[in-house]
């Protein structure tokens, strides 16, 4: 159910805003540290990399190329939007 969550968290997210078009990327910070910044979507599959859980994201900075974060041991990642202009 969990897996199912995430996904629909976002799209709701990509959504919100009032009656003025707004844009908004999502940001990723894992152990307190920001991991990325600027992403408009991220998948979280549910699956390990070399043992561990991974998001993976569509690299804002190279288009068309999909980067990976990995969470390190013991680590919580937070997914939030960051919206302009509003």
């Amino acid at each position: 159910m969990r897996h199912i969550a995430w996904p629909l968290l976002l799209l709701s997210l990509a959504g919100c805003g009032g009656d003025k078009p707004v844009a908004a990327t999502l940001s990723v910070s894992c152990g307190g540290n920001t991991q990325l910044y600027g992403a408009v979507s991220i998948e979280v599959p549910g699956g390990l990399q070399n043992g561990r859980p991974a998001l993976v994201y569509p690299d804002p900075v190279n288009p068309g190329k999909y980067g990976t974060i990995v969470v390190q041991p013991g680590d919580r990642c937070k997914i939030a939007p960051v919206v302009s202009g509003k």
